[in-house]
């Protein structure tokens, strides 16, 4: 039997194989990106736009098929923080919606830590990665939560600061 070689081979297989899983991560993280576009106006409602709904839908979808959120949230991914943060090496985030719904919120974030509590997420080194942290984000909603919520601050602090013991 002869070995397989040249472009039929094994290897071309595993590497088409890994060129089109990239292709498709990257078209998941593209569709994923365009579910956080659509803009609200002040009444919460999406604004009117030629086809944003279907393309909010389809993106959203996306977002729940993606391996991102999941790699991230069990420290595979680019952030390191679940790597300690996992309720062994230092205490995990509180997940539960009605005691901490700002983690529920923003999975579709991809469950990243430093959107909001800043940081270094690349490394393990504690003293480097808690550098510039936020360890409550909601003692400084400002600067935790203004870079993504310019146009609806006052609305997010609210609602946040509102939440009976909260964490």
């Amino acid at each position: 039997m002869k070995c397989n070689q040249g472009r039929g081979g094994l290897l071309g297989k595993i590497w088409r194989g890994g060129v089109m899983l990239s292709l498709l991560g990257l078209g998941a993280a593209m569709l994923a990106s365009l579910a956080g576009r659509h803009v609200e106006d002040s009444a919460g409602q999406t604004a009117a736009g030629w086809g944003s709904e279907a393309t909010v839908t389809l993106a959203e979808g996306v977002v729940q098929l993606s391996p991102i959120a999941l790699a991230n949230a069990c420290g595979l991914g680019a952030s390191s923080c679940f790597k300690c943060h996992n309720g062994k090496r230092a205490p995990a985030p509180v997940m539960d919606a009605t005691k901490a719904p700002w983690h529920a919120q923003h999975a579709k974030v991809n469950n990243s830590c430093v959107g909001c509590h800043k940081g270094n997420s690349r490394i393990m080194k504690e003293e480097v990665a808690h550098e510039k942290m936020l360890a409550k984000p909601r003692d400084n909603t400002a600067e935790a939560c203004g870079s993504c919520h310019k146009g609806d601050l006052a609305k997010v602090q609210g609602a946040y600061h509102a939440i009976p013991g909260a964490k």
